[in-house]
């Protein structure tokens, strides 16, 4: 028998240990900040070594096979582990993610041979990123007080967003260690470390609690719930009546349906820039002119370091959306944060077309970083759980993500070819008309989503 005067998970004070936990929880997200600047750093790479060794570089669907399957496999990835941790426990998916995560990694630095070997392995750590996205909800909706849980989901998206500015750091660490184009592969070392390091950290870690309570375990999930935060803690109380969970037909419907709008449409245009431009970042740079100090893998080194400069507002404009979080209407945040990123693209189209001082372009990256990752990044993360009720939530949720994951795979197909075809001014106004939609789409479908209790 549970004993009922101790304090339940939900109803217990912010405490350093929540802290420890959610850094834990959230190392998928931090990870795949930190593969995107990877792969921003080997496509240039790659390009030029194919170029000078076979007399032609990749073609621009294996460029964007190469960019976009990693994010691919969390698309495939998290509802399949998902599912697989449902039926059989968190714990087990937790930990076969970062394993996933980790020997993906290794492959993608130490395999050589055809490009799809490569692809295979990023596809590997994409499986393990989506696996680990499916259950992070879970252990920070679980193990976070109920007051603080949304400042803490907050807390963790900002964090991961550091993997931006230290993953691109690192990149360019490597770079100069190494700079050999045959060695396009080597910034992956990053990724199988974190990997490692992910699982290493999830050898002390348990089974959900509130898993274990509804599968009929009691004196295992209060085990669980002490091991995490101390002997004083019992699991939160089980809902008196199980919650149904809605059909799928039913979210296109009515109210509901603009629930799902108002939830994926937004994230999947945010995806087209959070990882389609900036995947392709140093090479957006190298065309706008940032080579100006060397040719070769110099040149791919100079444009790293300005995106490694860049990024760094990867964080600032996380940071400056949490602090704005809980104070301005997340529909208004998320609306402005899109109008801001749109003017900020045709900025550095004007740079470009103009021939205005590099600066500028720098500059119009910087606004764009801090409007898109101050605005819709944040708010896209947290709006899923504010929007859909309990009985939609889980399928809710899913579809929000799976679409949400689908623009980022389009934007990192399609720039590639849109470079090609139309030139670097083509490509920023192929991500500003993003951008837009994902405005229009916001000032429409949120209103009409978000419940008036949360409106400000």
């Amino acid at each position: 028998m549970i004993p009922t005067s101790k304090i339940a998970l939900p109803d217990m004070p912010l405490c350093r240990r929540h802290y420890w936990l959610m850094i834990v929880a959230q190392m998928e997200q931090t990870i795949v900040n930190v593969l995107t600047a990877a792969v921003g750093v080997m496509i240039p790479l790659m390009k030029m070594y194919y170029l000078q060794s076979s007399g032609a570089e990749p073609s621009v669907f294996m460029q964007g096979c190469v960019a976009a399957s990693g994010i691919l496999g969390i698309t495939v990835g998290a509802p399949i582990l998902g599912a697989i941790g449902d039926r059989r426990g968190y714990l087990g998916v937790f930990r076969l993610s970062a394993l996933l995560i980790m020997l993906g990694g290794l492959a993608a630095w130490l395999v050589d041979g055809s490009l799809w070997l490569t692809v295979l392995s990023l596809f590997v750590v994409g499986l393990g990123l989506g696996g680990g996205y499916s259950i992070d909800d879970v252990y920070l909706s679980e193990l976070m007080p109920a007051k603080s849980r949304l400042r803490m989901i907050g807390l963790a998206k900002t964090l991961a967003a550091t993997g931006a500015c230290w993953g691109a750091l690192v990149a360019l660490g490597i770079l100069k260690l190494f700079p050999h184009d045959a060695l396009w592969r080597y910034s992956m070392i990053t990724v199988a470390l974190l990997g490692l390091v992910t699982l290493l950290m999830r050898i002390r870690w348990w089974e959900s609690p509130k898993w274990l309570l509804v599968n009929g375990r009691p004196q295992e999930a209060l085990e669980a719930a002490q091991h995490f935060l101390g002997k004083d803690v019992v699991p939160g109380p089980l809902p008196a009546t199980p919650i149904k969970k809605v059909p799928f037909s039913s979210m296109f419907h009515g109210t509901t349906l603009w629930k799902l709008i108002a939830t994926s449409i937004p994230w999947a245009m945010s995806g087209v820039g959070a990882y389609g431009m900036c995947a392709f970042l140093p090479v957006i740079l190298m065309q706008l002119g940032f080579h100006s100090h060397g040719t070769g893998v110099a040149s791919v080194e100079y444009s790293v370091t300005v995106t490694a400069v860049i990024n760094v507002f990867v964080f600032v404009g996380f940071a400056c959306g949490l602090l704005l979080l809980n104070r301005v209407y997340h529909i208004r945040l998320m609306t402005m944060g899109f109008v801001v990123s749109t003017l900020a693209i045709f900025g550095v189209i004007a740079a470009h077309i103009f021939s205005w001082p590099a600066w500028t372009s720098v500059v119009a990256f910087i606004i764009y970083q801090l409007g898109e990752n101050g605005g819709p990044g944040i708010v896209t993360f947290v709006l899923p759980a504010e929007v859909f009720s309990p009985q939609e939530r889980g399928v809710g949720s899913g579809i929000a993500a799976s679409i949400g994951k689908l623009g980022a795979v389009v934007g990192m197909f399609a720039l590639p070819a849109v470079m090609k075809h139309w030139g670097i001014d083509g490509a920023m106004a192929f991500c500003a008309a993003a951008m837009f939609t994902g405005a229009v789409a916001t000032a429409i479908s949120g209103p009409r989503a978000l419940p008036p209790s949360v409106r400000k």
